[in-house]
């Protein structure tokens, strides 16, 4: 790939595929194949924020003094989160923007990766200055086998990226791509809302008021962050030079999805045990709501849901955080997008990203 590819025609064609194309030249604003990207694009340089916005003093009084199976808990999903988006911050644009060529998706993906190290910065900053010994945090999540391994299914779809041989096929690196993508978007919309419906239930009870107000801000972003997978995968999905690599890596992304889902059901036990417990959360509740939050993302991409089908959300709380009312559980009808009013506000409601493949 070049640097610079002054031969690039794309601006008398306005023809720049989201991957694989031609090398890119100059940075076209000028000519916008995908408007939709430029628009989330905007949105997202739009909510840029700093982990050192809210105060931390309460929440390190509350480590302290708070009951230990509730510390406990929260330390625990800290350490998650703080694992996952330290992968994030470090794949999203270090493995996928070799492959990019258009403008509003190089643009895109910079804010993502940028947002996903602000993401990670926060809870390493948490951490610090909530914890007396951070260091010994830092250690346990490394040898936690059940916090490293719940990760793990998207950590492969990137390797599988990361060592992809630079003589591959065309057909290799679509289905590479797509792979890690449909892998984000589990991460982003199945495995994150799951841990900050634990978050939140912890900030429900009145401590971590800080802590909780920081993951707020985090949600936000991964809210938007499932709107430019989606968006990237449907346009991905309508291409013809891509609709045999989607039809041929159905059973592949589902296996992924699957192995997500599962793995989520799997923690909220893991979470649970060894006495840890939170008021208005329970290890069934948190299942319930992971398979809640993970149906609409197999209808958008087309795959089948072999889990149980939770019509109703279980943890109405999350609804002050995360309104997911928004999420139409039909096939025409998904919408992973907006915020209640008073607690974090959407306005990408403009946006035409409702996920009807």
């Amino acid at each position: 790939m070049s640097v610079f590819n002054a031969n690039n025609k794309g601006y008398e064609s306005n023809k720049y595929p989201l991957f694989l194309g031609e090398d890119l030249g100059l940075f076209d604003t000028v000519n916008i194949a995908y408007p939709e990207l430029e628009d989330l694009y905007q949105k997202q340089v739009s909510q840029i924020w700093n982990e050192n916005e809210v105060s931390l003093t309460q929440d390190k009084q509350d480590m302290m003094n708070a009951p230990k199976d509730v510390v406990d808990l929260m330390v625990k999903t800290i350490s998650w989160q703080h694992l996952a988006d330290s992968v994030a911050s470090k794949s999203i644009a270090g493995l996928l923007m070799r492959y990019v060529t258009n403008s509003e998706l190089e643009g895109l993906i910079n804010a993502w990766s940028f947002f996903e190290t602000i993401h990670a910065r926060t809870y390493s900053h948490i951490v610090k200055q909530t914890v007396v010994n951070p260091n010994q945090v830092l250690r346990d999540t490394y040898n936690n086998m059940d916090i490293v391994s719940r990760s793990g299914a998207i950590v492969k779809a990137f390797d599988q990226l990361e060592v992809l041989p630079v003589d591959a096929t065309i057909e290799e690196k679509r289905k590479a791509i797509a792979l890690a993508f449909a892998a984000l978007f589990a991460l982003e919309a199945i495995a994150f809302m799951s841990s900050f419906a634990v978050t939140f239930a912890i900030a429900e009870t009145g401590i971590f008021q800080g802590i909780g107000s920081l993951v707020t801000l985090i949600a936000r972003d991964e809210v938007l962050h499932t709107r430019m997978d989606y968006a990237i995968l449907n346009i991905l999905k309508q291409s013809p030079e891509w609709v045999n690599t989607f039809k041929e890596l159905a059973p592949d992304i589902k296996s992924v999805l699957d192995a997500i889902t599962n793995q989520e059901l799997s923690n909220a036990d893991y979470l649970f045990s060894e006495g840890r417990q939170v008021i208005g959360l329970t290890s069934g509740l948190l299942k319930e709501y992971t398979l809640y939050m993970a149906r609409p993302l197999y209808v958008a991409l087309g795959i089948p849901f072999d889990f149980e089908v939770i019509e109703k959300n279980p943890c109405s709380y999350m609804d002050k955080y995360i309104d997911s009312s928004k999420m139409q559980v039909a096939p025409q009808e998904i919408q992973i997008t907006s915020y209640k009013i008073g607690s974090v506000k959407d306005d990408t409601e403009n946006l035409d990203l409702d996920f009807d493949f």
